[in-house]
């Protein structure tokens, strides 16, 4: 699969639906919401030792 240097800098709001979908299911990776989970997690924690040690 030859990508096109356009494709590199493309950014998602120009690219069309169809496209987009076209792209996501090419990439393969479907990691779900648990990313944003521990994400979520993780920000609470830190701003909790954040209080917890500057009170």
């Amino acid at each position: 699969m030859e990508t096109d240097k356009n494709d590199l800098t493309r950014q998602d709001e120009e690219i069309a639906a169809h496209e987009f979908e076209a792209e996501e299911k090419r990439d393969r990776h479907d990691f779900g919401n648990w990313p944003e989970a521990v994400g979520l997690v993780a920000t609470v924690i830190v701003i909790w030792l954040i209080f917890a040690f500057t009170g």
